[in-house]
């Protein structure tokens, strides 16, 4: 009767630590983040009500992108850089995906965010175009809550 109660309460521990980790919350993107190669590149992304607004900075306070767009793969008409883009923004298990559609060019990006909270890393993976992949680093320079990390 002890073991079969033993085996009862372990397989309920198993079945619970596996569900956790196996949960489709989606990460906490949101934060200022600067590019640990060269910190006048930086990404800031804010989510709010099902959205998520993305600014990208090369260097200086003006963005080059800035666009708010809904994370449920519905696709958004943005400008980056003054030319027009298509945006689609969806979360793929831990993952936000984002495809962007220039002209003939699609490029897809695979932001993921560390266990920690404090790193971002940006994959990009061209879907067309001459474009090679390519793999960023960013680090968390100030979180949603506006506090400095450490």
């Amino acid at each position: 009767m002890i073991a079969k109660l033993a085996i009862v309460v372990l397989s309920g521990t198993f079945a619970a630590a596996a569900f956790a980790q196996t949960s489709n919350t989606p990460p906490d993107v949101s934060g200022s983040w600067v590019n640990a190669a060269n910190s006048a590149n930086k990404i800031v992304l804010t989510e709010k009500d099902g959205k998520l607004r993305v600014q990208e900075f090369i260097s200086g306070d003006k963005p080059v992108t800035d666009y708010l767009c809904a994370l449920d793969g519905r696709e958004c008409a943005v400008k980056e850089d003054g030319r027009s883009e298509k945006v689609m923004l969806y979360f793929n298990g831990p993952k936000l995906v984002e495809i962007k559609e220039r002209g003939n060019d699609t490029m897809k990006r695979r932001f993921t965010v560390s266990a920690d909270g404090k790193t971002l890393d940006v994959e990009m993976v061209p879907l067309s175009g001459e474009q090679k992949p390519e793999k960023l680093t960013f680090q968390l320079a100030t979180p949603a809550n506006g506090k400095s990390s450490s």
